[in-house]
């Protein structure tokens, strides 16, 4: 179940929601701990930690409600090990998503259609224990963390499909657990 609040943005204030939560399938194994929203859709994204996949919902912004639309794996179908799910990001043109898989040590790709529905187009390996990655403000990179690593990876992100290409990997020190890219302004 994934609780719903209205937010008072003069206040700060959270409210429960006159339609407090969003339903999951029965049976369902979820333990949300993201959630993106389309830059252009009425759609939010939440990743399931516990479930290995990455809920589409359809957003009522009037209601204040999250009706599920899909659910879709973030791991290969022969995969057997132990996996949680951690940070996702909503690419800016609208037309990727992103998942990172902990265990499985990679980034899971999704291209989003016209609607905002998923289609996943496999992972990519990445640094060991990915906890946090960001993508730079112009969507052409992704920067992962390796909480086990200590390291960051940089990949490069194809405009066409929102497929990966490392370019490089970056010492940071132990345990990397939040990355943000900014863009600074030029002086």
């Amino acid at each position: 179940m994934r609780f719903l609040f209205t937010f008072d943005a003069q206040t700060g204030k959270l409210t429960a929601n006159a339609a407090a939560a969003a339903k999951v399938a029965t049976g369902e194994r979820t333990g949300p701990r993201h959630l993106v929203f389309h830059p252009a859709k009425g759609v939010a994204y939440v990743d399931n930690e516990q479930g290995g996949s990455v809920t589409a919902y359809a957003l009522d912004p009037k209601a204040g409600t999250l009706k599920p639309l899909q659910t879709v794996a973030t791991l290969p179908r022969d995969f057997k090990g132990d996996n949680a799910c951690a940070e996702l990001r909503s690419h800016p043109s609208g037309k990727f998503l992103y998942v990172a898989n902990r265990g499985h040590d990679s980034i899971a790709c999704f291209t989003l259609d016209a609607e905002g529905r998923l289609t996943a187009a496999g992972q990519v390996a990445t640094e060991k224990t990915p906890r946090s990655f960001d993508l730079d403000p112009s969507g052409k990179f992704l920067f992962a963390g390796g909480e086990a690593s200590g390291k960051v990876a940089a990949y490069r992100i194809d405009p066409d499909t929102g497929g990966l290409k490392r370019l490089a990997t970056y010492e940071v020190g132990r345990r990397p657990w939040w990355v943000t890219a900014v863009e600074m302004p030029a002086k």
